[in-house]
């Protein structure tokens, strides 16, 4: 679990949050200095689309932080997202409602990742092996169906590219339901029993198992959240574009990269490969701040391949934190 520093003193909550206060630091230099190397950065159009494109990492490194405090990791988010977006898609060609796909959006994410849990806890199998196995399951049939072609059925409900494209108060819807999921999350983790428990089990299983925990019912409730966060992202990543298209850069990447990028979020955002260890608090700032770097890269020009290189880099850095934060 967390080490606890007393909360009466700065210092104590510096070496408690070094690791959001570090992001935190990062994105307010980012913000100041960014309109020095392009002019587009602080623009609203740019800060709307900024909040939206971010807002699907956030989601998904939620349930990604989850997972790797108790220890774990989940390598089919990507695909679930594209898997839950097409059937999402196809639903809604056959006449249903936006609101009726989004809860079978939901429900199919929470089968899916329970899928993982009881491969990972009943089977035995570890996470790695059992996620990456899946996935690409999910990705196979997604490409099986269609071929590489986008899916664009006809007479869908216009709410559902309301939600993807609309805004409330200004803000991209999709941005304020990631608000709702972060706070959501960090009250979860923060003031209940089950928060707790999740610590617990991350922390040391034998100990959570001998205090009389669930332990296996425990983390497969995990991986049914993160696959239901990545299906939520799914449904509103495909509801922007009201079509389905196979994993590109406007749709937030390919599997693997969504997975690259939800991982070193939560990492930067103080987690640990290790378990036991991470904030929502911390995933929200590391995605932010994945998605502002990634942001500057498109305004001033860089090109895909470019990119992809700049995300081996964070690979390497994610490592090295992850390591560090083993040791902490």
């Amino acid at each position: 679990m967390q080490t606890t520093y007393p909360q009466s003193t700065f210092s104590g909550l510096l070496s408690e949050y070094r690791s959001e206060a570090t992001l935190i630091l990062f994105l307010a230099v980012a913000f100041i200095f960014g309109p020095l190397f392009t002019e587009y950065f602080l623009t609203p159009d740019n800060l709307f689309n900024l909040s939206r494109q971010g807002s699907y990492l956030t989601i998904v490194s939620i349930g990604m932080a989850l997972v790797l405090i108790v220890g774990g990791i989940d390598l089919s988010i990507g695909a679930v997202m594209q898997l839950v977006g097409l059937f999402t898609v196809l639903l809604l060609g056959a006449g249903a409602s936006a609101e009726i796909a989004f809860l079978f959006a939901l429900a199919m994410g929470a089968v899916l990742g329970a899928i993982n849990g009881v491969l990972t806890v009943y089977g035995r199998m570890q996470p790695f092996i059992a996620t990456l196995a899946t996935g690409g399951i999910m990705t196979g049939i997604v490409m099986t169906y269609t071929q590489g072609n986008a899916v664009a059925p006809r007479g869908i409900d216009p709410a559902f590219r309301e939600i993807g494209g609309g805004a409330v108060a200004g803000l991209p819807i999709p941005a304020a339901i990631m608000i709702v999921v972060v706070l959501l999350f960090w009250w979860t983790m923060t003031n209940t029993t089950y928060g707790k428990n999740v610590y617990a089990l991350g922390s040391n299983k034998h100990a959570a198992r001998n205090i009389g925990l669930n332990t296996e019912l425990l983390e497969c409730s995990v991986y049914m959240l993160s696959g239901m966060l990545a299906a939520l992202a799914g449904y509103l990543t495909f509801a922007r574009m009201g079509t389905f298209q196979p994993a590109t850069a406007a749709t937030g990447g390919t599997p693997v990269e969504m997975v690259i990028m939800a991982i070193a979020a939560v990492v930067l955002g103080g987690g640990s490969l290790a378990g036991g260890k991470g904030t929502m608090i911390g995933a929200f700032l590391g995605a932010t701040v994945s998605a502002v770097m990634l942001n500057y890269l498109v305004l001033l020009g860089m090109g895909i391949w470019f990119q992809r290189f700049i995300l081996a880099l964070i690979i390497i850095v994610v490592v090295l934190l992850a390591r560090k934060n083993e040791r902490a």
